[in-house]
Protein backbone atom coordinates (compact mmCIF):
# COMPACT_ATOMS: atom_id res chain seq x y z
CA UNK A 1 0.00 0.00 0.00
CA UNK A 2 1.29 3.47 -0.92
CA UNK A 3 2.09 5.87 1.87
CA UNK A 4 0.63 9.33 1.41
CA UNK A 5 1.81 12.71 2.61
CA UNK A 6 -0.41 15.76 3.10
CA UNK A 7 1.06 18.64 1.07
CA UNK A 8 -1.67 21.27 1.13
CA UNK A 9 -4.88 22.09 2.98
CA UNK A 10 -7.30 24.88 2.14
CA UNK A 11 -10.94 25.88 2.38
CA UNK A 12 -13.30 26.34 -0.55
CA UNK A 13 -16.48 28.37 -0.09
CA UNK A 14 -19.49 27.47 -2.20
CA UNK A 15 -22.93 29.05 -1.74
CA UNK A 16 -22.10 30.03 1.84
CA UNK A 17 -20.84 26.57 2.72
CA UNK A 18 -17.19 25.79 3.47
CA UNK A 19 -15.45 22.65 2.22
CA UNK A 20 -12.01 21.45 3.28
CA UNK A 21 -9.65 20.47 0.43
CA UNK A 22 -6.59 18.40 1.19
CA UNK A 23 -3.95 17.59 -1.44
CA UNK A 24 -1.71 14.56 -0.97
CA UNK A 25 1.23 12.94 -2.73
CA UNK A 26 1.62 9.16 -2.72
CA UNK A 27 4.96 7.38 -2.45
CA UNK A 28 4.49 6.53 -6.14
CA UNK A 29 4.57 10.26 -6.95
CA UNK A 30 0.85 10.65 -7.68
CA UNK A 31 -0.97 13.79 -6.51
CA UNK A 32 -4.61 13.81 -5.49
CA UNK A 33 -7.04 16.19 -3.81
CA UNK A 34 -9.75 14.99 -1.46
CA UNK A 35 -12.85 16.59 0.10
CA UNK A 36 -15.39 15.03 2.44
CA UNK A 37 -18.94 15.89 1.33
CA UNK A 38 -20.68 13.88 4.03
CA UNK A 39 -20.39 10.76 6.10
CA UNK A 40 -18.53 8.25 3.92
CA UNK A 41 -18.90 10.52 0.87
CA UNK A 42 -15.68 11.85 -0.64
CA UNK A 43 -14.67 13.41 -3.93
CA UNK A 44 -11.12 12.63 -5.04
CA UNK A 45 -9.40 14.25 -8.02
CA UNK A 46 -5.94 13.38 -9.30
CA UNK A 47 -3.42 15.37 -11.27
CA UNK A 48 0.22 15.34 -12.41
CA UNK A 49 1.20 18.03 -9.87
CA UNK A 50 -0.12 19.67 -6.71
CA UNK A 51 -1.35 22.82 -8.54
CA UNK A 52 -3.05 20.78 -11.26
CA UNK A 53 -4.76 18.41 -8.80
CA UNK A 54 -5.98 21.39 -6.76
CA UNK A 55 -7.20 23.31 -9.83
CA UNK A 56 -9.12 20.30 -11.17
CA UNK A 57 -10.61 19.65 -7.75
CA UNK A 58 -11.76 23.26 -7.31
CA UNK A 59 -13.30 23.16 -10.81
CA UNK A 60 -15.17 19.89 -10.14
CA UNK A 61 -16.26 20.49 -6.55
CA UNK A 62 -19.28 22.70 -7.42
CA UNK A 63 -20.53 20.03 -9.84
CA UNK A 64 -20.12 17.27 -7.24
CA UNK A 65 -21.96 19.26 -4.57
CA UNK A 66 -24.73 20.25 -6.98
CA UNK A 67 -25.38 16.71 -8.22
CA UNK A 68 -25.54 15.40 -4.66
CA UNK A 69 -28.02 18.13 -3.72
CA UNK A 70 -30.19 17.29 -6.74
CA UNK A 71 -30.08 13.57 -5.94
CA UNK A 72 -30.95 14.15 -2.29
CA UNK A 73 -33.83 16.43 -3.29
CA UNK A 74 -35.15 13.89 -5.82
CA UNK A 75 -34.89 10.94 -3.42
CA UNK A 76 -36.19 12.92 -0.46
CA UNK A 77 -33.18 12.00 1.64
CA UNK A 78 -31.92 14.40 4.29
CA UNK A 79 -29.28 16.86 3.21
CA UNK A 80 -25.96 16.92 4.93
CA UNK A 81 -25.67 19.64 7.56
CA UNK A 82 -24.30 22.91 6.23
CA UNK A 83 -20.88 23.92 7.49
CA UNK A 84 -20.82 27.74 7.45
CA UNK A 85 -17.63 29.75 7.50
CA UNK A 86 -16.54 30.33 11.12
Amino acid sequence: MDKVMLLHSSEFELNGEVFQIKVFCSSAGRFFAKTCLGEGDFIITDGPSLPEALRKHEDLLPLAVGTRELTQSYLGTPRRPKMPRP
